[in-house]
């Protein structure tokens, strides 16, 4: 068996969902929340929050564009045996659609750095083939790489996260 480490990193969201009931959606409606005045403190007073970085449901990654991410293989000496280029095509995705027709409000923030990375340990060599993108559509607004497969095997087991920061905040409303 040989070891692996598979680091994702690059631009992207970490994205926070809130469902709304008929009231908070028309709330932040009236408050043109996508329009960026309306600021987080009443945001998260309309959707009964201490503040909007307290979702339940959380989902990281990089935008699912070749541009956006940057995958890197490592071998275990920690030599570099392989880098996505800025036009790669994968294979294959596993799509998932998640808040398609729920209300919501998607708080997008705006990250950059290294996102995860998944330590493998496999027979043979890696063959960059056999990765496979799970990439998350978010209420069809934000999508993004949120873990891999890797042969038929998903790695969300192993994985860990990395140092990322905020560039900014876009809020969402469906």
């Amino acid at each position: 068996m040989k070891k692996y480490k598979i680091v994702v990193s690059g631009r992207g969201s970490e994205c926070y969902v809130y469902k709304l009931n008929e009231d908070q959606h028309k709330q932040l409606l009236e408050f043109n929340v996508e329009s960026g005045e309306c600021d987080s403190d009443k945001i998260s007073n309309i959707i009964g929050v201490e503040g909007i970085f307290t979702s339940d449901d959380i989902f990281l990654g990089p935008y699912n564009s070749p541009e956006d991410y940057i995958i890197q293989v490592y071998k275990e000496d920690d030599n570099k045996i392989w880098e996505s280029k800025d036009n790669h095509e994968f294979n294959d995705y596993d799509t998932e659609y998640l808040f398609e027709l729920d209300k919501v409000l998607l708080v997008d923030d705006f990250v950059k750095g290294e996102f995860y990375s998944f330590e493998i340990e496999i027979d043979g060599d890696f063959d960059p083939d056999k990765l496979i993108p799970i990439v998350t559509e978010i209420s069809e607004r934000i999508e993004i790489i949120t873990g891999f497969i890797y042969n038929d095997v998903n790695l969300s087991q192993f994985k860990e996260y990395g140092d990322y920061w905020s560039k900014g905040i876009t809020y969402y409303l469906n």
